[in-house]
């Protein structure tokens, strides 16, 4: 211990006796490790914490699927794996809903789940305060009484104790709060932009219930608890025999064509959902980040390491040891290393915050994003790894002094310093294609991004705010006040009149869903074509707008005339199909006058009257599929989205457009107001995430590349001051001097380019699933990263080239 201490000391002394090398290397490793240890805390929440649920690895999810497309799970379904799949110990559904929260205070929209009784039992997790949900409280079919999220009771209740008992209202429904849960617990379905604030009680066990005991109504997502001993493999043979058993009873429902498939996963791959594999790349790019960052630190202490020649030759003639010489400089390294890791750790508690506000929108488990102990362990960890890493070449070649040719000012031509200039070199190389290969990445993602903005989404997004409405439908619909359809089409009527009068208002118009705020397909019968049992049936995209929908989102009409705008449901009921819808279906035929129906109970036969644009419904990177139109005055649902087209900037609309609709209903929650921009925007911020990360990644490796290879060529240029001496002494021009020290340069540089490009083929093939539109081996990618990286890297040759070009002979030759 004592000799530790003396080493530690020692080593302390040396590095203050460099200030300027010491700030350099510690400042290069801060970046490194700090990087590392900020994205290592987003692996490390999102991938690697176990779920907050006591026995996190025995849940599972049921996720149900058709032609590889996610949909929910019936309460027949529900129930045949529940009674069907002995593997599972419980098994819960949830079925999401949002709520209008009334009664206390300004409207709010919030989101709930209706579950069944025994959903907090499956997770495992209580209440804070009161209790959770029984069967009593499921009641005939939707129970009056409610458990509330933490952040709900702090934001709306103060955190008051005495909250239990209270009555609220949630579409226009008395629920008295039971229970509320601790502050972090999540719903671990969560699939919309903002969490789950309300959780209430379904009754799935009444089979009188006509609407929910309904196999086509498939709107749960199901969570399981296995047995003790069962694996997810098991529970997926049993739900297997379950699911052809079902599609034996009811060919009808189930068709061989569009039979659905339930997987068994764990909950938390459920969870994490698709953002593994951007993650796992991520954290290989800032792992090569840290290399760059060693191997420049590496050259530092190999530069460093021949002006301590002497000093080492002297303790080796004084008898210290080889061994004892590389743990002195090794405990330099990890000296250093250890002061570049707080530093490191500092930078990464501020990035890991930045990091948690960019994904908190789309990354599952954002908000557990932190610092914590496994993070401190890795930081660690990476501490000494790093520090034996860049140290270790160094120390050993360091050791090897030419004891008899340093004391005697001799060892400018010795062994070590050719071996050691050979270090020098390699390191370079490897920072320029290490560096390559990031660029690269960075580059492809760009490449694919600019691909995806170029998209036309098939209508203007510009100057378009868009709110959503949701009108309040209670358990006893026939006691609200938007019962019925004539109720319903007032208050739509009254807002867009009070919309329009707006000052800077162009035009409004409504629709059930906005596009990119995901799928609202639905099976669909054509009227004189019969539906063949091996046919998957046609399920376009289906939305009722009001008729001034297109005109407002700017939707060209292709073909016939458009919906009427006085159309009501004692109307002739007409419909609006895009271009894709036309070509498929009637391929070498008019669509107009042809009559179609939605498979759901009590729609009448649409006759189509026009063809309109395509618009990606689904996602700017998916292509428009089939889409059908109807006018909401056929049929006026209670969830709306409302477009707005304004003369200027439609985020200064907003809160007056909010005031007109409340003047209409002071108790109805307008929410998700924003420009149409930005609904494209949230569509692409999971690859605009990954891009801007690989992006920093790489500048930050082209920046420690160009400074490495500048420090390398500077130093080698004073190393060989007497031989550039001696050359222009004997008539070598500056024009001599400068192509000596930029091929040397280039050279390295020209090598590490080559071995770049083949690493950057090899390894980019894991970011294909990333791209759209671009291959991941897209040559103008590959020859313009190259082309970038080898001028940043001329330019780092240049500068000490520069230098060398003013060298006066005399006073070089004088001072050998």
């Amino acid at each position: 211990m004592d000799t530790l201490w003396q080493d530690l000391r020692y080593a302390a002394r040396a590095l203050l006796k460099s200030p300027g090398f010491t700030t350099v290397a510690v400042f290069t490793l801060a970046l490194g490790i700090g990087a590392n240890t900020a994205l290592f805390s987003v692996v490390n929440a999102v991938l690697l914490r176990p779920l907050s649920y006591p026995r996190p690895d025995a849940l599972v999810a049921l996720s149900v699927t058709v032609d590889g497309r996610e949909i929910g799970a019936s309460m027949p379904q529900y129930q045949d794996f529940r009674r069907g799949v002995p593997a599972l110990q419980d098994l819960a559904a949830a079925w999401p809903i949002s709520t209008n929260l009334t009664g206390s205070g300004k409207p709010e929209r919030v989101e709930a789940v209706a579950v069944s009784p025994n959903y907090f039992t499956v997770l495992g997790i209580k209440p804070q305060l009161g209790r959770g949900l029984n069967q009593a409280d499921a009641g005939d079919k939707l129970g009056y009484v409610a458990v509330i999220s933490y952040n709900l009771w702090r934001r709306r209740f103060g955190g008051d104790s005495g909250v239990l008992g209270r009555t609220i209202r949630l579409d226009d429904d008395p629920m008295t709060i039971i229970g509320v849960m601790p502050p972090g617990f999540r719903h671990p379905a969560e699939s919309g932009r903002l969490p789950v604030e309300e959780w209430g009680a379904i009754n799935l066990d009444n089979p009188d219930t006509a609407y929910i005991n309904n196999r086509r109504w498939q709107v749960f997502n199901l969570i399981g608890r296995l047995r003790p001993g069962a694996t997810v493999e098991q529970a997926q043979v049993q739900v297997d025999v379950v699911q052809r058993r079902a599609a034996a009873l009811f060919p009808d429902i189930y068709p061989a064509a569009a039979a659905p498939r339930a997987h068994v996963i764990p909950l938390a791959e459920r969870v994490v959902g698709n953002a593994r594999p951007a993650l796992l790349i991520l954290l290989g790019a800032v792992g090569f980040v840290l290399i760059i960052a060693c191997a420049n630190v590496a050259n530092l202490l190999l530069a460093r390491a021949t002006g301590r020649d002497r000093e080492i030759a002297i303790r080796t003639a004084l008898g210290g040891g080889r061994r004892r010489i590389i743990r002195q400089l090794l405990t330099e390294s990890l000296l250093l290393a250890s002061v570049g890791g707080v530093l490191g750790l500092l930078l990464a508690v501020w990035a890991t915050e930045a990091l948690g506000h960019l994904a908190a929108q789309y990354l599952p488990r954002a908000q557990e994003i932190g610092i914590d102990d496994a993070v401190l362990g890795f930081t660690a960890g990476l501490v000494v790894l790093t520090g034996l890493g860049f140290g270790l070449a160094p120390a050993i070649q360091g050791s090897n002094a030419d004891l008899h040719g340093v004391l005697k000012d001799a060892g400018r031509g010795s062994t070590a310093s050719r071996t050691r200039g050979r270090t020098r070199g390699a390191l370079v190389v490897t920072q320029v294609a290490v560096a390559l290969v990031l660029l690269t990445g960075a580059g492809l993602l760009f490449r694919s991004f600019q691909q995806l903005m170029a998209v036309d989404p098939g209508f203007n997004t510009k100057n378009l705010l868009t709110l959503q409405l949701y009108l309040s439908w209670p358990n006893q619909p026939e006691k609200g006040k938007y019962f019925t359809q004539e109720q319903r089409l007032a208050f739509y009527d009254r807002v867009l009149v009070a919309i329009d009068e707006i000052p800077g208002v162009q035009s409004v118009g409504l629709t059930s869903r906005l596009p990119f705020r995901g799928s609202e397909a639905a099976p669909l019968a054509i009227e004189g074509r019969p539906a063949r049992p091996d046919e998957t049936p046609p399920s376009p995209e289906g939305r009722l707008v009001s008729p001034g929908y297109f005109e407002v989102m700017g939707i060209p009409l292709v073909q016939g005339h458009g919906l009427s705008g006085t159309a009501d449901a004692k109307a002739p009921p007409e419909a609006l199909i895009n271009r894709v819808m036309a070509q498929k279906y009637w391929p070498n035929s008019d669509p107009i006058g042809r009559r179609v129906k939605f498979d759901i109970p009590d729609w009448p036969w649409l006759t189509i009257v026009g063809i309109v644009g395509d618009v990606r419904q689904v996602g700017i990177d998916k292509p428009a599929r089939e889409e059908l139109y109807v006018s909401y005055r056929q049929r006026a649902g209670g969830e709306v989205a409302v477009v707005v087209r304004t003369s200027g900037d439609p985020e200064r609309l907003s809160g007056a457009v909010t005031k007109a609709i409340q003047s209409v209903d002071p108790e109805q929650p307008v929410f998700a107001t924003m420009p149409m921009t930005r609904v494209l925007a949230e569509t692409t911020a999971a690859r605009r995430f990954s891009m801007l990360l690989l992006a920093l990644f790489a500048g930050l490796a082209l920046l420690l590349s160009a400074i490495g290879i500048y420090g390398v060529m500077a130093y080698t240029t004073t190393q060989r001051r007497h031989e550039i001496g001696i050359r222009m002494a004997l008539g070598a021009g500056s024009s001599d001097v400068l192509g000596l020290v930029v091929g040397q340069g280039m050279r390295l540089v020209l090598i590490g380019l080559g071995l770049g490009l083949a690493g950057a083929w090899v390894l980019s093939r894991v970011l294909s699933s990333q791209l759209y539109q671009v291959t991941s081996r897209d040559p103008a990618t590959y020859a313009g990263v190259a082309a970038l990286l080898g001028v940043v890297a001329l330019a780092a040759t240049y500068l000490p080239a520069r230098r060398a070009m003013r060298v006066d002979p005399m006073i070089s030759l004088r001072s050998e």
